[in-house]
């Protein structure tokens, strides 16, 4: 099946993103990679126990994040407010220094998943099934 011409700029838009990221995926990015180090240092039965809590963590985020909207399409998404939302978050956690960590990670990541939802919502999928 041919892709219509929307279809290519937007692959070709996504093609561009992920052979030049920006500032804050090349630190995130590096970042990653000490944890990951740190991570391979740690005792098998550590890291399987840690990878399954941030699983369910996420999973449980994300079912939290998608409650709250509905299935109906949208023209578009909502990306700026969560951006908005995200960076203040972030702000909030970042006064407080790192007790405040436990609170916020979680609160970022959901409104992370729900932009993300959000998103694909916009591009048609039924954000409530899940294959979306």
């Amino acid at each position: 099946m041919p892709m219509s011409q929307n279809e290519l700029e937007d692959l070709q838009y996504a093609k561009e993103l992920l052979e030049n990221p920006g500032l804050a995926a090349r630190i995130t990015d590096a970042l990653g990679t000490a944890i990951d180090k740190g991570f391979e240092r740690l005792p098998a039965k550590w890291s399987d126990v840690v990878q399954q809590a941030t699983k369910e963590s996420l999973r449980k985020a994300l079912e939290f994040a998608v409650m709250t909207m509905d299935d109906r399409p949208r023209v578009s998404s909502w990306s700026f407010l969560h951006k908005m939302l995200a960076a203040t978050s972030g702000a909030v956690g970042g006064a407080f220094g790192l007790p405040a960590l436990t609170v916020e990670l979680p609160v970022s990541t959901i409104i992370m998943l729900r932009s993300i939802a959000d998103i694909a919502r916009s591009e048609g999928e039924k954000i409530k099934t899940l294959e979306a």
